[in-house]
């Protein structure tokens, strides 16, 4: 699990730190005529990189008691989801939070971000069930849905065989679990992927 975690940690941000790479060599460059265009480049590529590692420390590392503050969680969640051309309507409220609640919300989201792979929308919301809170997530866009490799995450018993992709959904249901819940997905339209986190009082 640590292996492919890593993976996906690293993927994440090898985009960002390659362009940076890119855009200095650009303005190194004495060919290279727009040296500002080149730090454009690279003060967008930074922005984008200091987004992806704060969503992932807070998300798989340890952001302590700030995991429990939903207006943190909310602009982490946000500057991360934004760069990645997805939209995101909070409809928590301003309530503290456990932290591992709120670890698993960012999880929640970040399995919604991947459901959406020509960006889109995701709206995250809080509702109160008999016996049970419910938080719901909605992914809509183009193409909005899990993919086997994720759905298989959130199905099977152990993390063999999966890639970094279904090992999001996997940890997901995992920290899912360790606090009584379940996750629940439902394909509404071909563009709205439904996903339902329970946890049972």
């Amino acid at each position: 699990m640590a292996e492919l975690l890593a993976a996906r940690l690293c993927h994440d941000l090898a985009s960002p730190l390659a362009a940076i790479d890119n855009g200095l060599e650009l303005m190194t460059d004495p060919d290279f005529g727009d040296v500002a265009q080149a730090g454009e480049l690279v003060g967008d590529s930074v922005r984008q990189a200091v987004a992806s590692l704060n969503f992932l420390r807070a998300a798989y590392g340890s952001a302590g008691a700030m995991l429990g503050d939903p207006h943190y969680l909310q602009e982490v969640a946000e500057s991360w989801l934004t760069r990645r051309g997805i939209a995101l309507n909070w409809n928590i409220g301003t309530a503290g939070l456990r932290p591992e609640l709120g670890r698993l919300l960012l999880n929640l989201l970040a399995l919604g971000g991947e459901s959406l792979p020509r960006g889109g929308a995701l709206t995250l919301s809080a509702a109160q069930a008999p016996a049970a809170q419910r938080y719901g997530l909605i992914a809509e866009g183009a193409d909005a849905g899990l993919r086997p490799e994720m759905q298989r995450g959130l199905d099977v018993l152990l993390a063999d065989g999966l890639d970094p992709r279904g090992s999001q959904a996997f940890f997901l249901r995992r920290l899912a679990e360790d606090l009584g819940g379940t996750i629940e997905a439902t394909q509404e339209a071909p563009d709205r992927l439904s996903l339902d986190l329970i946890l049972r009082s």
